[in-house]
């Protein structure tokens, strides 16, 4: 029979710890992590603790893609360009036209991007035209006023306040394209997912504008943003089937999923309530030189809870978190959200090696990867960071309150460099100094049981500053030989 542990991990100093870190020596240390990472990289068990439920949610708007045809057949529900111009700029290479929009027999709608013989000349407003070498497709909603909209906000926007938004789609192989779902609406932004080279890394993000109502601050200025990036470890490619992308937006809390698993609960940066449109997109970089790209979609749609059923946001202006926009930085505390927070699984099956499988992931550091859960099952190393803001992490089971846990983290070459101890309670918190960037194997005892797993510990950069020395030029070297010249 199966047993289920949860594991919460947390980096903060702890009377508990035992041990110092050991030198390394020059002989091959690499096997005293290998047992670890076996255990990371082999699945099995079943455990979805913290997956989607669509019981939950009512279905509100939707587009099935079920009727073949060209763009006139989704364009009750979609525009095929952005309202304010075809091209966002910067590094992007295409035109978006309802051309490269078009649903098949199958039931899959498809974005097409096409290069194009010659280059089209485009400049949205007054900037300088562009040349694009693509034309290509993306959908952007047509829906009516949400009623959950809140005094304050544009009375003549469109969109959607608050619900369940997912797609399922299979993402393009082409090098030089990037593909996104993705909501938005003055002064916020939520990106369900952003994919480009490779496509197997993927990330979603919350992107808050300063607004003269919500948000106190110099308009037009992004002053608070928060990154997660996922990487599939998969024994296919993400282009090579469909996958579900979706996010929970509550006036409390973001949850992305992925498969129906959710990867992230984001509780520091939350859009305030103003309506949000959806959109989703196949963009070209402008060096690209694929012949074409395809980004394919089975779905869209979106939830509603039930009447009643939503939380509403205090309505009152939110001055900026201070150092918020100082990537690779976690973000600060907003509106008393909750500190970052790791919780695992620990799954027994008979004759198979116990194993630690991620749980549920809140507030996570900016720019920390990890993987994507595979077939229901999340299997990850543990990403620590040797600052304040790294994830809580405690142990909790259904054992906890009669046995003791003892662990251990040893370094590559097996030497063991912390290691503690908790007595029988509801729960066992684990707690460590700092420890020097690199990996570990992370050692859990409790009775008969044991289970390992890997600890990536990392270190963050302080804030870089260009001082006269660093920036004066090099003196050239009095023995060196004198250098070719350049003709």
């Amino acid at each position: 029979m199966k047993q289920g542990w949860d594991v919460h991990l947390s980096l903060t100093p702890d009377h508990n710890t035992l041990g110092k870190p050991q030198v390394m020596t020059k002989r091959n240390c690499g096997f005293g992590i290998a047992l670890c990472l076996l255990a990371v990289g082999a699945a099995h068990g079943q455990a979805q603790p913290d997956t989607l439920r669509h019981a939950d949610w009512q279905l509100y708007w939707a587009n099935e893609f079920d009727t073949p045809g060209d763009s006139s057949v989704v364009a009750k529900h979609w525009q095929f360009a952005y309202p304010w111009g075809r091209n966002l700029g910067g590094g992007e290479g295409q035109y978006y036209t309802g051309e490269q929009v078009a649903v098949d027999s199958a039931g899959l709608l498809h974005l097409r991007a096409r290069r194009r013989t010659t280059p089209r000349l485009y400049g949205a407003g007054n900037s300088t035209p562009r040349q694009l070498f693509y034309d290509s497709g993306m959908l952007f909603s047509r829906s009516g006023k949400d009623s959950l909209m809140l005094v304050g906000c544009d009375d003549q926007r469109t969109g959607f306040t608050y619900g369940l938004f997912e797609i399922r789609c299979r993402l393009p192989r082409a090098a030089a394209s990037f593909s996104s779902f993705w909501l938005y609406g003055n002064p916020d932004e939520v990106d369900v997912f952003e994919a480009g080279s490779p496509p197997e890394v993927i990330s979603n993000n919350v992107i808050l504008w300063n607004h003269a109502f919500w948000r106190l601050g110099r308009p037009g200025i992004a002053n608070e943003a928060s990154q997660s990036l996922f990487y599939w470890p998969g024994p296919s490619r993400l282009t090579d089937g469909l996958h579900t992308y979706a996010v929970s937006w509550q006036a409390q809390e973001l949850v992305y999923y992925f498969d129906g698993v959710a990867i992230r609960h984001e509780t520091r940066l939350l859009p305030l309530g103003c309506p949000l449109d959806v959109i989703s997109n196949l963009g070209m970089s402008s060096w690209a030189q694929d012949p074409a790209a395809a980004l394919d979609i089975d779905y869209i749609r979106v939830y509603k809870q039930p009447r009643g059923a939503v939380a509403r946001p205090p309505v009152a202006p939110v001055a900026p978190a201070p150092g918020i926009t100082q990537f690779p930085r976690t973000t600060a505390g907003v509106l008393g959200a909750a500190p970052a927070e790791m919780r695992w699984r620990w799954q027994e099956r008979p004759n198979q090696r116990p194993r630690m499988e991620l749980a549920y992931n809140r507030n996570p550091p900016d720019f920390a990867s990890l993987p994507l859960p595979v077939r229901g099952r999340w299997l990850a190393p543990l990403v620590a960071f040797n600052d304040t803001d790294s994830p809580r992490h405690w142990v909790a089971s259904p054992d906890s309150g009669r046995s003791s846990l003892s662990w251990t983290l040893y370094d590559l070459c097996g030497q063991p460099v912390r290691s503690g101890q908790q007595l029988p309670a509801p729960a066992w918190e684990l707690a460590w100094p700092t420890l020097p960037p690199g990996a570990y194997c992370l050692r859990l005892r409790a009775g008969a049981r044991q289970v390992r797993h890997t600890v990536y510990q990392l270190g963050r950069p302080d804030d870089t500053v260009f001082t006269p020395e660093w920036l004066a030029p090099t003196e050239p070297d009095a023995d060196a030989p004198n250098p070719t010249p350049v003709r």
